[in-house]
């Protein structure tokens, strides 16, 4: 099929399938597809049907078609979680997908309602709408940032130097930003005032990020990382444990030459709890540090007794030397909700004894900072190095590095895997640290602070590997104000609301005053 019949097909598709196949398209732009560019044009026909669309419903109307394209294309792979029932994962996929559309139906709605009383004026306002609804998301126990639209652009190295100042939502506002001068110049009266103003915002984040780019210093510190490449579903299988710590013990010997001062196994490397039924276990990796003379800091599973029978499990990460398994710890503070609790268990009980094939963890609340050689790390788990604010958190802290310990093996060979690690990406370049993954299947890698990949084991491969990093005291304008530029962004949205709704105030107030005074009809 030729161009020309792909864009008479094109023509000829109702608005609604217009709407899904813009999402979907900028779907593509996510990894492990990451076509980026796609993102700056995706947004266009949703854009398009917006101003021509005559009510706030119909607007959120459209945002929820086009969230169905994207949605489905760059969350697919929650449906294939091989640690639940497969009816469990297709339905908690849909749900995900339904539940999130409510972002892009209020996005819709909002801009909808704001061009009802300002027109097309109301277009420069929908990069604050959308940033808002996408920061705002990302708070609490549901929060959700894996899909902001600065996630497609983890590609581009100088462009996302740029989170160094606006964290990821100054990346989302640019992409919004040219959809919507894009529509400008394709729609507006001034084509060559937009176009010029095009180029402009389309050329300043990597003018941005080339004078941002920090020149990494040489490395002084040496990590290992251990990717063991177990199936998740057979980790806890009695009868092949021995085996999963044996082979941990001698992918982590064939570092030694190189001398790491660290190394790190995934999350929940250890199919045993170490401090309460896993004593055999703990010696026999005791024993092998005491020849490497180097520690091993690991996810691990850990149980607490309370008061009474009350007893509370841990998503934990654990330090191990050869004398042992010290008692600080780190238990996750970012729980994945319905892979690792149900959500308001905590306020109903019986919802705990539901069973989806989720873990009933309870949630951490210190950040803990580990030590080796003088040298402070922080160690996020899993979904939680998805969070630049949780992260930011470790550095204020005191981190002079950042760890990601990590299972993706539940999704297999999906998209899902490859999205996770670049995200990590972004928290090297916000806080100016060198990060580490050390993921079970892959993909383990470890980036300095400007972004770049230093080393990298790939998805599905059984290895371990040693880096060189340099970690880092300072503190970016990021790790000193947060997400200042996207509260701003969100005051800004706010702002510009109140301000349409005072205007229709003042329209209405003077006929009501004159109604009062007897001087109406």
């Amino acid at each position: 099929m030729n161009g020309s019949k792909i864009l008479l097909w094109y023509r000829n598709l109702s608005t609604e399938w217009k709407m899904v196949l813009a999402g979907a398209v900028t779907g593509l732009s996510f990894p492990p597809v990451s076509l980026a560019f796609l993102a700056w044009i995706g947004l266009v026909p949703l854009i398009r049907a917006w101003l021509q669309s005559n009510s706030p419903s119909r607007s959120g109307y459209y945002g929820f078609l086009w969230s169905l394209g994207f949605l489905f294309v760059t969350l697919y792979w929650v449906a294939f979680n091989n640690g639940t029932y497969w009816w469990a994962a297709l339905m908690s996929m849909i749900a995900l997908v339904l539940f999130l559309s409510l972002n892009y139906i209020f996005i819709g709605w909002w801009f909808g309602w704001l061009q009802a009383r300002w027109g097309r004026l109301a277009l420069w306002s929908l990069p604050l709408i959308w940033v808002s609804v996408e920061f705002l998301r990302s708070f609490g126990t549901l929060g959700f940032p894996w899909i902001a639209l600065a996630n497609s652009q983890t590609v581009l190295l100088l462009p996302i130097q740029n989170a160094e100042i606006t964290g990821i939502y100054g990346i989302s506002m640019w992409v919004v930003l040219l959809n919507v001068l894009l529509v400008e110049y394709l729609e507006g009266q001034e084509t060559q005032r937009a176009a010029l103003t095009l180029v402009v915002i389309f050329l300043f984040p990597w003018v941005g990020g080339w004078l941002l780019l920090p020149e990494v210093p040489p490395a002084t510190f040496k990590v290992g990382v251990v990717q063991p490449n177990v199936n998740a579903l057979e980790k806890w299988v009695p009868e092949v444990r021995r085996e999963h710590f044996e082979q941990l013990n001698a992918l982590t010997t064939t570092l030694a030459a190189d001398s790491p001062q660290v190394v790190f196994w995934p999350e929940a490397a250890t199919p045993a709890y170490l401090r309460k039924g896993g004593r055999p276990y703990l010696l026999a990796i005791q024993e092998v540090l005491r020849e490497l003379k180097f520690p091993v800091v690991t996810g691990m599973p850990d149980y607490r007794r309370q008061s009474g029978d009350e007893v509370r499990y841990y998503n934990a990460v654990g330090y191990i030397d050869s004398l042992g398994l010290r008692e600080q710890q780190y238990n996750k503070i970012q729980l994945v909700p319905f892979g690792e609790y149900i959500p308001l268990s905590g306020w109903i009980p019986a919802l705990k004894a539901l069973n989806l094939g989720q873990g009933n963890f309870a949630q951490g609340d210190d950040y803990t900072v580990f030590e080796v050689d003088s040298v402070p790390f922080s160690v996020g788990v899993c979904f939680e190095t998805t969070f630049p604010g949780l992260n930011r958190n470790f550095v204020r802290a005191g981190a002079t590095f950042l760890v990601g310990v990590v299972n993706d093996a539940w999704y297999r060979t999906s998209s899902g895997p490859y999205q996770h690690a670049a995200q990590f990406r972004y928290r090297a370049v916000e806080l100016r640290r060198p990060v580490v993954r050390a993921a079970n299947t892959g993909i383990s890698l470890v980036i300095d602070q400007a972004g770049r990949t230093v080393a990298r084991l790939g998805l599905n491969e059984e290895g371990a590997f040693t880096a060189g990093i340099a970690p880092a005291t300072g503190l970016t304008f990021y790790a000193r104000y947060g997400d200042l530029f996207a509260w701003l962004t969100v005051l800004a949205a706010l702002g510009s609301t109140g301000w349409a709704y005072r205007d229709k105030l003042s329209a209405w107030i003077p006929m009501g005053q004159a109604k009062a005074r007897g001087d109406g009809a």
